[in-house]
């Protein structure tokens, strides 16, 4: 994307913002006080693509669910706050929102930035409902953390399935330490899987995603190790960027990236360098049901993009909240709202909620075709 588009990109996004915040406001003037849902996502301007797409996704949710009338008549707000991946600027942030007297917060995206701001929500009694996060630390936890996205260790298993029954048996592997908390577990998860099933990690490169990144020393290293396939534990914008140098430097060997890496942007930055790439989705890209199409059409039409997992665990995540809020008895708490009255319809999926806040997705294994996802066959 030339640094233009990508001008255009955002420029256009920023106006859609100011529009809905307008629209919020005039709501509030018709229906009642807002009920204020806070968005805790990284910024677009520093490479978190698939948490702008969440917040497309939970703005989207939002408007419909005012145009039916809100919550018990009262309209919806959504707090939009956009954060770094270091901890001290997540925590800011997070507080921001709190005093913002937020009933829920929608994210974060990483399971690094879920960590560092939990004990802020714990102790602020604020839930935390998280399209994407899932370290294992975040899961099977009596405390204000939701997570819609599937156990980890039951992501990196399916990964080491299927690679093997490939004939894929050896692995390199390169691993963003930025996000620690997801990446460190997903590889140990997967190693400990693959080598259950006959194969091993040929190779393990750690890389700190940022503009000191070097994707060309990252992909050399891996090639130095004889493997079947190489994948990459990381943003998607890393994953292309590695793809493309490890094809710059000769080699054909099949690629796959964890399912964080499935954005938007692992498709514009990686090219022809990313055809044939296997990676995963928590939802279903050739889903054809009336729900689903009428909200990739509504995506399509304001961001002039196809929606990702962002998007789809965003939208999602406000649903479980608006659903909770509906049926909440008197005293009830959000969070003893939300682990009773399960389960939520979501876009694709009836969303069931167990009472550590834990949900598990089913995951679509996809591959790049012609610039897109496309369901593995």
């Amino acid at each position: 994307m030339t640094c233009r588009a990508a001008h255009l990109r955002h420029m256009r996004s920023w106006m859609c913002r100011m529009v809905f915040l307008a629209a919020a406001a005039l709501a509030a003037c018709n229906g009642g006080t807002p009920v204020r849902i806070g968005f805790l996502g990284g910024a677009a301007t520093q490479g978190f693509s698939v948490s702008e797409d969440g917040r497309n996704g939970a703005m989207l949710a939002v408007e419909e669910l005012n145009r039916a009338g809100g919550v018990h008549g009262r309209p919806l707000e959504l707090v939009v706050r956009d954060i770094a991946l270091d901890k001290d600027h997540a925590q800011a942030m997070a507080a921001a929102l709190l005093s913002a007297r937020v009933r829920a917060v929608v994210g974060p995206f990483t399971s690094t930035q879920a960590l560092a701001v939990l004990p802020q929500a714990d102790a602020a009694g604020t839930l935390l409902v998280s399209p994407t996060a899932n370290a294992p630390e975040l899961g099977g936890r009596d405390d204000h953390f939701i997570r819609l996205n599937g156990a980890l260790a039951d992501s990196a298993r399916a990964y080491a399935e299927l690679l093997v029954g490939r004939g894929q048996r050896r692995v390199a592997v390169a691993f963003d330490q930025a996000n620690a908390a997801y990446s460190g577990p997903w590889l140990s998860a997967f190693r400990i899987s693959l080598a259950a099933l006959g194969g091993q990690v040929a190779a393990e490169v750690a890389y700190v995603s940022g503009p000191a990144l070097s994707s060309s020393a990252v992909a050399r290293a891996l090639l130095r190790h004889p493997s079947d396939a190489l994948l990459f534990i990381g943003r998607g914008a890393d994953a292309a960027l590695l793809a493309q140098q490890v094809r710059k430097q000769g080699s054909a060997v099949p690629l796959a990236a964890a399912e964080w890496a499935a954005a938007d942007a692992l498709l514009e930055l990686g090219g022809r360098a990313v055809e044939g790439l296997l990676t995963a989705l928590p939802y279903d890209p050739s889903d054809r049901t009336a729900r689903y199409q009428a909200f990739q059409r509504s995506y399509r039409a304001r961001y002039e993009r196809e929606p990702g997992f962002g998007a789809l665990g965003s939208y999602d995540a406000v649903m479980v909240l608006a659903q909770a809020m509906e049926r909440a008895e008197r005293g009830e708490s959000l969070k003893e709202a939300v682990l009773r009255h399960g389960p939520y319809q979501g876009l694709q999926r009836a969303i069931a909620i167990d009472r550590f806040g834990d949900s598990r997705p089913p995951l679509h294994f996809v591959v790049v075709e012609g610039g897109a996802f496309v369901s593995l066959r």
